[in-house]
């Protein structure tokens, strides 16, 4: 990186994107995910979260020799939020003297921070590699390549990429915006790979490519590809595994169903694998649950149906059906956290345990929103529902790990509950 000859390195492929970094020697930069660093085979101790020193040593790195113009850092940097009046060439001036305090203090003494006709540009007498960099530069000459050297180096570059640029800075926007260039590079190289192997035969392979990208971008749909190949290798229970797991991240974060494609995958691995059964003792098997203590957990689409048929049986038996809602919250002494806080996740797959441990195993419960479970209680009343309630608060405040409280609001399900016709 810099002038020619001092250092930059060019990536020759072969499964290692740091080729250039002999015995661990040089710079090698993830951005990819996390933001670190290794020099001469020593990892780099980073600031949690970030630093603004941090981005703009990121900054740097990402521009290669081209650098920045100090305009444009000043804009990545600050962006539209300054103060009026405020001084930022001067809050630049001073985040690149204490990067070079910085480089000082990793013991870079062969690198600097130059200022030349108004861009900035980091330079090394090492090698430096930043992953991002190898990922786009080596990815647009693949795509420019074509036959095995072509699969070759876009498997490479497929897995290079492993997740969201540099989160530490994920609210910036020359983040977001480099984020979305990368991420559709990353697309793109994912279905020329996939189609490649898809053509020579190679099912296994493309479906890994699918299933990884799946795995990064659940809500991009590349879980039909990956049911698509599973379907043309006749592996229908994993296709219908897959498209469950889709339904399940659906459910769960968005409280919706996939879209048609998924359900016309669906008719197809259901039409391949309906075949006659010779006898009712052919179909028990697997309708027979593995016991378990505790109540019953389902997606919110599956207890709706659950609700459906135990109001139709209720409205026939007279069986008592209650709904509970439990929410839960840091309390009135606490500051009350985001829908999608980190706590809040934590202690909502907390909550979920424990729901499933006090509760009965004829009750049905589902996850209903970011802070809240809705559980069915069956056979019971309005007074064993609190007395059930209760038990769930003794024995979240016994639980270890768990925060916050926890309130309710029940009432029966026939009480609201449509039946009869119009």
């Amino acid at each position: 990186m810099g002038a020619a000859g001092d250092g930059r390195t060019e990536y020759s492929g072969g499964g290692n994107p740091f080729p250039a970094l002999n015995d661990g020697q040089g710079l090698h930069v993830r951005m990819f995910s996390a933001f670190s660093m290794e020099y001469n085979g020593e990892t780099i101790q980073m600031t949690r979260g970030g630093t603004k020193v941090e981005q703009v040593f990121a900054r740097l790195l990402i521009s290669g020799d081209k650098g920045v113009s100090k305009r444009e850092l000043i804009g990545n940097i600050y962006g539209q939020g300054q103060e009026a009046g405020a001084d930022l060439n001067q809050y630049v001036n001073n985040l690149i003297y204490r990067l070079k305090k910085r480089l000082s203090a990793w013991k870079m003494d062969d690198a600097s921070i130059t200022l030349e006709n108004g861009v900035c540009r980091f330079e090394a007498g090492f090698p430096v590699v930043v992953d991002a960099v190898v990922f786009q530069q080596q990815t647009e000459r693949a795509l420019k390549l074509a036959g095995q050297e072509r699969i070759s180096l876009l498997a490479d570059m497929v897995e290079l990429y492993s997740g969201e640029f540099l989160e530490e800075f994920c609210t910036e926007l020359w983040v977001i915006q480099k984020h979305h260039e990368m991420k559709q590079l990353y697309f793109r190289a994912c279905e020329v790979l996939g189609g490649e192997y898809r053509r020579s035969g190679s099912l296994y392979q493309a479906r890994d490519i699918y299933h990884r990208a799946a795995l990064l971008f659940p809500f991009d749909s590349w879980q039909l590809s990956e049911i698509d190949c599973l379907i043309a290798l006749k592996d229908y229970d994993g296709a219908y595994a897959v498209y469950q797991d889709t339904e399940r991240i659906y459910d769960e974060d968005l409280g919706a169903k996939p879209g048609e494609e998924y359900a016309r995958r669906l008719a197809v691995i259901e039409k391949q694998s309906m075949r006659p059964a010779r006898r009712l003792s052919d179909i028990l098997p697997p309708l027979k649950e593995e016991y378990q203590e505790g109540a019953f957990y389902c997606y919110y689409t599956d207890f709706l149906h659950f609700c459906q048929i135990l109001a139709r049986i209720a409205e026939r038996s007279g069986q008592s059906i209650f709904l509970l809602l439990c929410t839960w919250s840091m309390g009135r002494g606490g500051a009350r956290q985001q829908p999608n806080s980190g706590l809040t996740a934590q202690q909502m797959d907390l909550l979920k345990e424990v729901i499933g441990r006090v509760f009965r195993r004829g009750d049905i419960y589902t996850r209903y929103s970011s802070c809240q479970y809705l559980i069915l209680l069956t056979g019971t009343d309005r007074e064993n529902g609190a007395q059930a309630f209760d038990r769930l608060r003794r024995a979240w405040d016994r639980q270890e790990g768990a925060k916050g409280e926890l309130s309710y609001s029940m009432d029966s399900l026939l009480g609201f509950w449509q039946t009869g016709p119009n």
